[in-house]
């Protein structure tokens, strides 16, 4: 039997059907948010998805997040609706160069605040090429993504393109939440105590922990505020001592549930009122 005569055969184009209907079955999105925290090393990256629509934070150091996203996005789906850069240091960068390289991206939400790095004028050039929708966030300022709403909580007023280093640039992390029905996420990119200490922020579900678990963020006092029932720290192999002893013993203290990324991929799922993690998590 030749190839063109199997291709006339009925039970060939009704297999083929099947194939392609159970494909496309299985992909077709649910009512339910998905927040995938990535495994990229020391470094944040995130991925929101709603139906149809994906919302990335960050892009860690490494071409990692570029898995994660063909892991979790529909194979046919290569749009971001929005892309969020917290802060332009390389744990937090690098990985966006290639994002921007392989998808189409709708939305940049990032400060004007920049580094003199390399890695920073390569990402420069590829936002000048590819032209996104820029947005330069502030306190107060809100998008809505509908069903999903995203609150600014920091910076306080927006900040000039200006080079600063170390300590500093952490303090410039665009801080927001993200609010879906009554559940609630605090993205806090890398800032530091002093910063938690003055954001208006009321309790929410999930906390993802500033700085990698570092001993000058996640003080006691801003735990009792928001008042999390789960944090998720963005870590990998690293010189720091991350997540320190000093942070796991406050989560710890205030009877919140870790989860780490350099344990494995994180992914919390929710209806908007109860939130569930994936089955590989709840052994």
């Amino acid at each position: 039997m030749t190839e063109a005569d199997l291709i006339r055969k009925p039970f060939f184009w009704l297999s083929l059907a099947l194939i392609l209907f159970f494909i496309f079955a299985f992909s077709l999105p649910d009512n339910r948010l998905y927040i995938t925290f990535c495994q990229v090393g020391q470094g944040d990256a995130i991925l929101i998805s709603y139906k149809n629509k994906q919302i990335l934070v960050d892009g860690g150091p490494n071409k990692d997040v570029l898995n994660c996203l063909g892991k979790n996005m529909p194979f046919w789906d290569r749009n971001l609706e929005m892309v969020v850069l917290t802060h332009p240091e390389k744990d937090h960068l690098t990985g966006l160069i290639d994002v921007f390289k392989n998808y189409k991206i709708d939305y940049f939400i990032s400060t004007e605040v920049s580094n003199s790095s390399l890695g920073f004028k390569e990402f420069q050039r590829i936002i000048l090429e590819e032209k996104p929708f820029l947005f330069n966030p502030q306190k107060g300022d809100r998008i809505k993504i509908n069903p999903l709403e995203f609150l600014f909580l920091w910076p306080e007023f927006k900040m000039s393109d200006k080079n600063y280093t170390g300590k500093d640039l952490n303090e410039t992390s665009v801080v927001f939440q993200l609010s879906f029905k009554e559940f609630d996420v605090l993205f806090t990119g890398d800032i530091s105590s002093k910063i938690e200490e003055v954001l208006e922020v009321s309790e929410v579900e999930v906390l993802k922990v500033a700085h990698h678990g570092s001993s000058y963020s996640t003080s006691n006092n801003f735990l009792d505020k928001i008042k999390p029932k789960l944090a998720v720290i963005c870590v990998g192999k690293n010189r720091f001592g991350h997540p320190t002893i000093e942070v796991l013993e406050r989560l710890k203290k205030h009877s919140i549930k870790i989860l780490r990324t350099d344990k494995s991929e994180i992914k919390v799922i929710t209806n908007g009122y109860y939130y569930q993690l994936s089955p590989s998590l709840l052994e």
